[in-house]
């Protein structure tokens, strides 16, 4: 079989994690399920309290391809995005978040390809010409995008050892860099998001917003001190006894 047949064959897994979204999962699924390439799309629903798992439910009747996986809490986007994955046995995951305006088929088969001919090891959206506020934050920060595609076998390790909430995306860039992981950003004309304060009218929106950056910001700060803390560590436990009880 022709290398190109085999890239065509490969099992592609889409993850969509969803927290409260009744609103916007329908219109993410009606774009999904159009990608043939697309083998199992699996729905997190992490623990809402209106009517997301519902209509997941009404596309799992419509294509067999959606399976509804519901958390009985919320934990958070890396905490559905890790239940996700392991619901399924396909090695190249394609994440996307339950908010997405403008999304098209041809979005997804521009984020898959790269990543499927095995030119990076995860490719990540970057929103253009959508709307001004998502625009401006991808411009600046456009690794903070929820929409990528990776191949488990490189990133399932950082799942496993890390309780990542909203800092999931900053975790993923963080394990490509120290491991030499290529990453490709792939444009996204004319799709954006729902944002925080939107979603969330008043205090609640504004509250969430300041907690997701609070969460990206103590990850960064927590990486960045690992490195030191370990060398200390490295350092007392090589130490004479005599020396090691004066440091202590």
């Amino acid at each position: 079989m022709e290398r190109s047949q085999t890239l065509a064959t490969e099992p592609i897994t889409a993850i969509i994690p969803a927290y409260n979204e009744e609103r916007t999962l329908g219109r993410v699924l009606s774009v999904v399920t159009q990608v043939e390439q697309i083998h199992q799309i699996v729905v997190v629903d992490d623990g809402s309290t209106d009517d997301t798992a519902a209509v997941a439910q009404t596309w799992q009747a419509h294509d067999s391809r959606v399976t509804l996986h519901q958390l009985h809490c919320n934990r958070g986007k890396g905490g559905a995005l890790f239940a996700g994955a392991r619901a399924t046995q396909h090695d190249l995951l394609l994440f996307l978040d339950a908010d997405l305006l403008g999304l098209r088929p041809q979005h997804i088969h521009q984020l898959l390809q790269p990543v499927q001919e095995y030119t990076c090891a995860m490719s990540v959206a970057r929103f253009k010409r959508g709307r001004w506020p998502t625009d401006l934050a991808h411009l600046f920060l456009p690794y903070l995008s929820g929409q990528r595609c990776l191949r488990w076998s490189l990133f399932g390790d950082l799942f496993r050892g890390e309780r990542c909430g909203w800092s999931i995306e900053v975790a993923l860039n963080l394990h490509a860099r120290q491991n030499g992981y290529s990453i490709s950003r792939v444009p996204w004309l004319g799709v954006s998001h729902a944002m925080r304060p939107e979603k969330r009218q008043g205090l609640i929106g504004y509250g969430s917003h300041a907690r997701m950056w609070w969460d990206i910001g103590r990850y960064v700060v927590g990486y960045g001190l690992r490195p030191r803390v370990q060398t200390r560590l490295e350092k007392l436990t090589t130490q004479p006894e005599a020396e090691l009880f004066y440091h202590l």
